[in-house]
């Protein structure tokens, strides 16, 4: 009985390692609670020296690290800094809601009246709550280096044709005017275009805007772009309903750690047409954007061997809503359209928090079967120390058996 005990243990260890390891026989389902975390995060853009004729150009973007929206107001302050540090100047953005995920960029430009240097504190306030973060830029006299001539007879005879190293050429590509209408959004496409002859690094995106609209960027980081490479940015411009009608211009902007390009275009707001079916087409290609990007993060979650299962079911009850939305809309039933494309919007929109919840969660699940692993073994290693103990006690020694076996002749 005891030896049926240990194969059994012995077996349901090696299922647990092998589960450990494979990732099989793993629950399909995590439970998580999650708990609402109002979170937002400060990013700086600006150059670090610049000369006493140049602007500085300055870039904040908020970003909601929470998992709810909230409504943020950013302020930033330039300070001189002599001894102590003095305000010299203040910027405001207008107020703005902000989903989780989503950013905002404000773009200024301060010009400096002195040299030294000079300190920059952004601060954003979101529902009783507050960030910040600083930079510092110092502004120089760029010296005029003089020629050094040198007597006849100290001239050498070989001067090394020096070798310049030029900076990458970044160049965009962007529709000239866009037709937008009230109360809707559009979608952008901006290429960007390394024609120089080195790899630019580290690229991001800044759009400059009238500050009503709501303008998501993505991607919003390029590691590196090589010669003769392209990449396409996707703007998704959202323009509210009491938006005046006109003509607006925009200003694209892409930076890396060298370089930088921008690019002017146009906006043309008008009013809503009568015939939705172009608005709420932009607006499925939007969705499908959407679908498209879960659909990447669930590859790198199946790739850690993490069961998506659940996921995967929401996502295709957000196809058959788009799908009928595609319907309603070759019928020319626009309300049941939009009812149907705001049913898939929420659905992915669900899917993607999931995702972000098992990139999280999933390693502590796989810690947990660890453990228990371990401490099934302990278990096994003292079942065996007990089972090895009493044989060792039933087993009596030779001496006391030969003592025994001569009194039982004796008798």
């Amino acid at each position: 009985m005891e030896r049926y005990i240990l194969i059994f243990i012995l077996l349901l260890v090696s299922i647990l390692l092998f589960s450990r390891y494979s990732g099989y026989f793993v629950s399909p389902t995590v439970s998580v609670s999650i708990e609402p975390k109002k979170e937002a995060k400060i990013l700086l853009n600006y150059k670090p020296i610049i000369d006493i004729s140049e602007k500085e150009n300055i870039t904040a973007e908020v970003v909601n690290t929470g998992s709810v929206s909230i409504y943020e107001e950013l302020m930033v302050r330039i300070y001189f800094y002599n001894i102590s540090l003095r305000p010299i100047a203040e910027y405001y953005d207008s107020p703005r809601n902000l989903l989780p995920g989503d950013r905002t960029a404000f773009f200024l430009v301060f010009v400096p009246n002195s040299t030294g240097t000079y300190f920059i504190q952004a601060k954003s306030t979101y529902d009783g709550k507050t960030t910040e973060t600083w930079g510092r830029f110092d502004v120089i006299i760029t010296p005029i280096l003089q020629p050094v001539i040198l007597p006849p007879e100290k001239v050498p005879q070989y001067i090394p044709t020096p070798v310049f190293l030029v900076p990458p050429k970044l160049s965009i590509q962007i529709k000239n005017i866009t037709d937008a209408y009230q109360d809707s959004f559009v979608l952008i496409p901006v290429t960007l275009i390394n024609s120089g002859e080195r790899d630019a690094y580290e690229i991001r995106p800044y759009l400059s805007y009238p500050k009503s609209l709501e303008v998501s960027i993505s991607p919003l980081y390029i590691k590196q772009l090589s010669p003769g490479e392209n990449v396409t940015f996707l703007l998704n411009i959202k323009i509210p309903k009491d938006f005046q009608v006109g003509v607006y211009q925009l200003l694209f902007e892409a930076s890396s750690n060298e370089t930088r390009a921008s690019k002017e275009f146009y906006l043309n707001v008008s009013s809503k047409p009568i015939d939705l079916t172009q608005d709420i087409y932009e607006k499925i290609l939007s969705v499908e954007y959407m679908l498209s990007q879960a659909r990447t993060r669930i590859s790198a979650l199946e790739i850690r061997g993490i069961d998506v299962s659940k996921i995967n079911s929401t996502l295709i009850l957000a196809e058959i809503h788009l799908k009928k939305s595609k319907d309603y809309l070759s019928n020319k039933q626009f309300d049941e359209s939009l009812y149907e494309l705001n049913e898939a919007s929420k659905l992915i929109a669900d899917a993607l928090i999931e995702i972000e919840v098992l990139m999280i969660v999933a390693p502590k699940a796989y810690l947990n079967y660890f453990i228990i692993a371990i401490i099934l073994i302990v278990i096994l290693t003292i079942v065996l120390f007990i089972i090895l103990y009493r044989k060792r006690k039933k087993k009596r020694p030779k001496l006391l058996r030969e003592l025994e076996s001569e009194s039982q002749t004796t008798e």
